[in-house]
């Protein structure tokens, strides 16, 4: 177990974990991280929240942390360069309004680049799924593809039970494009506790109401193609 702390406040810029003065724990965000089991644990200022980021390298800690300070010198980000892939840990939101236009923000750019990849991937759809869960920490909204032949192969597994193709869980994984859902979880995480639900509902509607306008009319469809969206347990 062992504790890195960042200051939140210092000097506007980017900073390396090495670059950062020790400050006293009340002026810092503290990371707390469990080497054995690769978790950080931390309480979010202003809303005392408490987040947890799983699978974090044991090997790439603290030396892959950054910390990204605003002009006023105020923590906005910190951040974790996993072997090239920028992972977000924490993000400050003074208010939910600015909570709001960040979440929206990344869910909407996310869309469109789904989307993208879904219309170019060329395919005749049959089934077109967004598949959403929140339960306050594990969060999931994925876009799920499904074409005539991977419905028909459903329906028959299930003994020609036709209900079955409406069903998303039915199809394979690997048909499934998740929005980012690290990312979107810790925006929740440092938010208001009273709003996230709330936001993550708005955010899940975003999501399908961009799919919809950018795939629908871009994409060759069956007679029988549906927009399924669904929420699982």
């Amino acid at each position: 177990m062992a504790i890195y702390k960042i200051p939140l406040k210092f000097t506007a810029g980017e900073f390396k974990f090495g670059e950062l003065p020790d400050y006293k724990p009340s002026e810092c965000l503290e990371l707390d991280y469990d080497n054995e089991y690769q978790l950080i644990d931390y309480s979010v200022p202003i809303y005392g929240t408490e987040a947890r980021i799983y699978t974090v390298p044991r090997e790439l800690m603290p030396n892959a942390l950054t910390a990204l300070y605003d002009k006023n010198g105020e923590l906005d980000k910190v951040q974790f360069d996993d072997n090239g892939r920028t992972r977000l840990f924490y993000i400050r939101f003074k208010h939910i309004g600015k909570s709001e236009s960040g979440v929206l923000k990344f869910v909407k750019e996310r869309a469109d680049k789904i989307s993208k990849e879904i219309i170019g991937k060329k395919l005749t759809l049959a089934r077109l799924f967004v598949e959403k869960f929140y339960d306050g920490e594990a969060v999931d909204i994925a876009a799920k593809t499904a074409t005539a032949e991977e419905m028909q192969a459903v329906i028959e597994y299930y003994n020609g039970d036709v209900t079955s193709a409406d069903n998303s869980g039915n199809y394979h994984h690997d048909n499934r494009i998740e929005i980012g859902n690290e990312t979107l979880g810790v925006m929740l995480t440092c938010t208001n506790g009273d709003f996230r639900s709330m936001l993550f509902n708005k955010a899940a509607e975003t999501f399908e109401e961009r799919l919809k306008s950018r795939v629908l009319d871009k994409i060759d469809k069956t007679g029988d193609f549906k927009f399924i969206s669904e929420e699982y347990d």
